[in-house]
């Protein structure tokens, strides 16, 4: 039987999992941030700085199954001190040869190596922090503070780089990840300890090798999948604001900065619009897809028409909005789930594997764009822009996908899982 914590203790280890949580990948994405000082710095092309993502993004799809299985073997409070405190000795490495672009490579590349089993982990430990019952409080207190220090964990660096440069910056981020290191050291309990008090970290249902035929036969696994990357897309490429307005508007790096901060993290405020939208307004996600990709085409469209010699001020304030629009899509793409009928049997495989169907938006893409912008100057903004509107397009076509396959299965059509149905009488718990 699962005992409760006490309340401090268990706000404590959730401020200490969500600090974690926020400030494990600012070193991965700092670009996101400081784009034209890591340029400047290093001295590589527009394509190489997005090739780091495309290394961290490549190793960790190779090791994506490697990692739950670790977690199911390992210490929950090993595996996130580790991952925590292996990235702040990276932090501090790269803040010592932060000109080195080879070095950055190389710290790129171990990133998802040492993080491994870090979130399978870092799931199954808020899955039962206060018990089974209370996980859904678990996760949202998690988020808060998740966001909270996420933000922190680039506008304390940003004020820091005001005085003492990039490297001071990096400095000042390894520090902070020390932080959640020691934070994790004090107040995280190793799982024996947990076993004493009745607590059983219990991870997510494993995904299971014969399901993936049946998955993949489905036209939800694609539907889910192509959504997931569309909206991932959008999330993630917001960042080309930053040195758009850099290159194209003409305003100081570190003010494009401050910016980017709040697109990335101060827009946050407005994912539970989605939700919103979603389930009150609308009463269904795919409808929320096409009003949002539609909106989102429209605001990524706009930006075509910016000058040097627009308002500074005015386009800088504008480069946040198409963030309010995306936060609030990204953040209920899973809910379309409700939509496209998934058998409970293979529904965590489903859902598992689906997710790297968004494997370009880090492995492909940053260079690609990196390339357009080195080949074509300015001008490849334009062209980045256009993409993602190509790609608002190709979410709203997702969308009518979804629908038509949601009419289907009102009608009759359901999944054909033939001898697995009759084999497993337990349903598989959808992630």
């Amino acid at each position: 039987m699962i005992t409760k914590q006490g309340t401090l203790m268990k706000f404590l280890r959730l401020f200490t999992l969500g600090y974690v949580g926020g400030t494990i990948y600012c070193l991965m994405y700092i670009r996101y941030v400081f784009y034209d000082q890591m340029l400047e710095l290093m001295g590589c092309t527009n394509a190489q700085l997005g090739l780091l993502n495309t290394v961290s993004s490549t190793i960790s799809l190779a090791l994506f199954l490697v990692g739950p299985y670790l977690a199911d073997k390992l210490d929950a409070k090993r595996v996130i001190t580790f991952a925590i405190g292996s990235i702040t000795v990276l932090t501090f490495i790269f803040a010592m040869f932060v000109s080195h672009y080879n070095i950055a490579l190389i710290i790129w590349g171990l990133q998802p190596i040492v993080m491994m089993p870090y979130w399978a982990c870092l799931v199954k430990y808020i899955n039962n922090l206060g018990g089974e019952g209370e996980s859904g409080s678990s996760f949202g207190t998690y988020y808060l503070i998740n966001g909270l220090s996420g933000a922190l964990g680039n506008a304390i660096p940003l004020a820091v780089s005001r005085s003492f440069g990039f490297q001071g910056a990096m400095v000042a981020l390894g520090i902070m990840t020390l932080f959640g290191t020691i934070l994790a050291v004090l107040f995280l309990e190793n799982e024996k300890a947990l076993e004493k008090r009745g607590v059983y970290l219990k991870g997510d249902e494993p995904i299971r090798i014969r399901h993936i035929p049946y998955v993949l036969k489905w036209p939800g696994f694609w539907i889910l999948g192509l959504a997931y990357l569309a909206t991932y897309t959008l999330y993630s490429n917001v960042s080309y604001f930053n040195p758009y307005l850099i290159n194209v508007i003409g305003i100081d790096p570190d003010a494009s900065s401050v910016y980017a901060v709040i697109r990335s993290y101060g827009a946050m405020i407005v994912a539970p619009l989605g939700g919103i939208m979603a389930d009150k307004v609308f009463k269904s996600t795919s409808t929320w897809f096409i009003v949002a990709f539609s909106i989102s085409a429209v605001m990524f469209a706009i930006p075509l028409f910016f000058t040097e010699n627009s308002n500074p001020t005015l386009v800088s304030i504008y480069s946040v909005l198409p963030s309010l629009v995306v936060f609030a899509l990204y953040s209920v793409t899973y809910s379309i789930l409700r939509e496209l009928h998934v058998s409970p049997i293979v529904a965590g495989a489903l859902i598992g594997i689906s997710g790297k169907l968004s494997m370009p938006v880090d492995g492909v893409y940053p260079a690609m764009f990196g390339s357009w912008i080195d080949k074509f100057g300015n001008q490849g903004f334009t062209y980045i822009f256009m993409f993602l509107i190509g790609n608002c397009v190709f979410g709203i076509l997702i969308a009518l996908w979804a629908k038509r396959l949601d009419k289907q299965c009102k009608n009759g059509r359901t999944m054909n899982l033939g001898k697995l149905a009759a084999s497993e009488t337990t349903e598989a718990p959808v992630a």
